[in-house]
């Protein structure tokens, strides 16, 4: 079993540090684009070849070449397939040359006619890397390979968390949607208990009023027939009764429907809503926006009250160490306690051993001369875009930044436009 970087033993396949197969095939065949399996190897030079341009290399090659059988494991040196990482992806031309000018961009011919003919440092990868070549060191490979499988597993984990975070804004909204229906149907039983309590008392007085009405129209209803009979075939005594009896029921019918006219049972039930709640009515869509923020960096962070905070570990890794040399006027040794930078990428710093502020180029270098203080300084500070303050033992110390006449050096004012604030001691 082999790794991406390891190889097995054998003289026809063996993994190769991108992954890919050494393989056996004729050289001269592979110039002229052909595939063809080499069965021989010159000694000399070392190139793999079939019988057919074997012929051409015995007879044109400098020197003397010596032809053996490619199978013969003392003499056999496998070639290494490079799946294209030899060639130029704009091209398709074997890659030649390296320029120094382009961050050792590596180019063809045909790049190097086209796009690196001004370019003073190019020369030959073969030449570039004579005497530089090292056992390929894989471990910052596989920590690459390690941390994109971690980046990979992490995206997937941040797409199903997001699915989930979705499936879960979304019960949100089901939720408010129920607590609403609920709401609702609690002020609809409600309401339909108050409209039930209230018909019942409305219907006994009702049905009071439908049985007077009743019996009103059933007296006079059974009058009306002994009315008719007495009218028709009674004596004069009868009809003079009759009319009196008539008149005492009219009288009272009369009053009792003029009773029942002004007691109305008439009731006008309507729902009176809270204008919060006509509020949401009147609105064309819910006032409800989804909030996006930008977590920083592909790892998960975690969102504190106003603030995002990255969870991902920090890992230190060694660059380069500078030592500022003692300068002339130094008593003592270089002793930095307090750096800040400067708009310009510059760096202003504190050197406590000689009482001194400089600033430095990004190469660590002093471009001018610093200002040195009476009293030892303890910090720096770089404020606006042409401001220093340093903190002093009993003060703070000003400085404006400006440009030296026309070397456009930046460097500390040692005259003018300062000043310095001063603060008592406490115990004085």
């Amino acid at each position: 079993m082999t790794s991406g970087f390891g190889y097995s033993k054998g003289s026809v396949a063996v993994d190769d540090a991108v992954g890919g197969k050494l393989r056996n095939a004729c050289v001269l065949c592979e110039r002229d684009q052909k595939t063809t399996t080499a069965s021989l190897i010159c000694t000399t030079c070392y190139e793999r070849m079939c019988h057919g341009c074997s012929k051409n290399h015995q007879k044109y090659a400098l020197g003397k070449h010596v032809l053996v059988d490619i199978n013969d494991s003392d003499c056999v040196k496998t070639q290494v397939d490079m799946k294209g990482y030899d060639r130029c992806k704009d091209h398709s031309r074997v890659l030649v040359y390296v320029c120094q000018d382009h961050n050792k961009a590596l180019c063809c011919d045909e790049c190097l006619f086209v796009s690196h003919r001004k370019c003073d440092r190019v020369e030959k990868i073969i030449q570039s890397t004579s005497g530089q070549l090292t056992v390929l060191n894989d471990t910052e490979v596989r920590y690459i390979v390690a941390e994109a499988e971690r980046l990979a597993i992490e995206s997937e984990k941040k797409v199903k968390e997001n699915e989930k975070l979705a499936n879960e804004i979304c019960d949100e909204i089901d939720n408010k949607k129920k607590c609403v229906i609920a709401m609702f149907d609690e002020t609809k039983t409600r309401i339909r208990r108050e409209l039930s309590a209230g018909n019942a008392s409305d219907k006994e007085q009702l049905d009071k009023r439908k049985d007077i009405a009743n019996s009103i129209k059933s007296e006079l209803e059974g009058f009306g027939s002994v009315f008719k009979q007495v009218k028709e075939h009674g004596n004069d005594n009868e009809k003079r009764i009759i009319n009196a009896v008539t008149e005492i029921i009219l009288t009272n019918s009369h009053i009792r429907i003029n009773e029942m006219k002004q007691t109305d049972y008439t009731v006008s039930r309507t729902l009176e809503w809270d204008p919060q709640v006509m509020s949401l009515f009147n609105m064309n869509s819910l006032k409800v926006e989804l909030k996006v923020t930008r977590l920083p960096g592909p790892s998960q962070g975690v969102q504190a009250s106003d603030m995002v905070v990255d969870t991902r570990s920090l890992v230190l890794k060694p660059e380069k160490t500078t030592v500022l040399e003692r300068e002339k006027g130094d008593a003592n040794f270089t002793w930095v306690n307090g750096l800040t930078f400067l708009p310009d990428g510059r760096i202003a710093a504190i050197e406590q051993g000689n009482n001194t502020c400089m600033i430095l180029h990004a190469g660590i270098q002093r471009p001018g001369p610093p200002y040195r203080f009476k009293e030892k300084p303890y910090d720096v500070t770089c404020y606006g875009d042409t401001n220093l303050a340093v903190t002093l033992e009993y003060g703070i110390f000003f400085f404006i930044l400006f440009y030296k006449n026309r070397s456009r050096v930046k460097y500390l004012n040692n005259s003018k436009l300062r000043r310095k604030l001063k603060f008592k001691n406490d115990s004085q």
